[in-house]
């Protein structure tokens, strides 16, 4: 005997739960349901996020130059607090320390800072020191989600000092030499370029035909000029300029002869292409 599911009130009779869903479809069960519209979830998501605190910056990455002022964006987007807790905090070398605490700013930054349009830090004199990530933090106890922060990246350029370039006084020819360009000051470190004679040296003499006469490599990111090989057209004044987005510095010229040994034990010398005959079989004294 087969016993199906029953249901009662449909035509005063027991009838199989199948039939009765059948006979009871109709044109509105089939219709498909209308969706939201756009608006009407848009309001319901906004809905989701009231009494939420949230912070955004206008700029996550400053960059300012040395002795400068510069303010760091923190700007409270949606909160239901009146009052909320800000705190400014700087990390640097894996240390945090605070920088606005208890309505007061601290450490090195106290008469130099202050807190503006309510969240935002303002930073006045700016030194290569303060070069570091700033997090802002704001407690809202009355908001649904009460705390939210945000970190800064602060970069501060230093221009370069005046470098401190080596020369060799005097190089046979044929010998190899190197020239020297140091500064350490700059940030971002500087580029450094040479000039020979008032003209800029490329970074490899063989990529340039009017240097093809010469071999040198002139590293920009150590300052060093290496001559493989002083040739005579080698001789002459020589200076480096060291740069970065800052700005630039040079040292001043030095100059550097280039000896060469000719028949009857003469030497000849020359400085900024001009020659000169000595009468010692000797190398010209540095």
């Amino acid at each position: 005997m087969r016993v199906g599911r029953r249901v009662c009130g449909v035509s005063g009779s027991s009838v199989p739960l199948e039939m009765a869903l059948r006979r009871r479809r109709g044109p509105a069960l089939r219709a498909p349901c209308a969706p939201l519209p756009a608006v009407f979830l848009l309001l319901l998501l906004r809905g989701c996020s009231i009494g939420a605190v949230n912070l955004k910056s206008s700029n996550r990455n400053p960059v300012v130059q040395e002795f400068e002022s510069v303010e760091l964006s923190c700007i409270i987007m949606d909160s239901q607090t009146n009052e909320p807790r800000i705190e400014w905090k700087k990390i640097q070398d894996d240390q945090t320390t605070y920088v606005f605490f208890d309505n007061k700013i601290q450490g090195d930054l106290a008469g130099r800072a202050e807190v503006v349009g309510k969240t935002s830090l303002k930073i006045w004199n700016v030194t290569r020191t303060d070069s570091a990530l700033y997090r802002c933090e704001v407690v809202a106890r009355n908001d649904r989600k009460e705390i939210d922060e945000i970190v800064i990246e602060l970069t501060v350029q230093v221009k370069p000092v005046n470098p401190v370039c080596r020369v060799p006084k005097a190089v046979p020819v044929g010998k190899a030499a190197t020239l020297h360009c140091q500064e350490s000051e700059g940030y971002p470190r500087p580029l450094y370029s040479w000039y020979h004679n008032n003209v800029p040296l490329p970074t490899d003499s063989r990529a340039n035909p009017r240097f093809r006469n010469s071999s040198f490599l002139l590293n920009s990111e150590t300052g060093t000029l290496v001559f493989s090989a002083v040739h005579k057209e080698n001789a002459g004044q020589y200076y480096c300029i060291a740069s970065n987005d800052a700005g630039s510095a040079r040292c001043e010229e030095q100059g550097m002869e280039v000896s060469t040994r000719t028949q009857g034990s003469q030497m000849v010398s020359t400085t900024s292409g001009q020659m000169r005959r000595a009468t010692s079989d000797t190398s010209h004294p540095l």
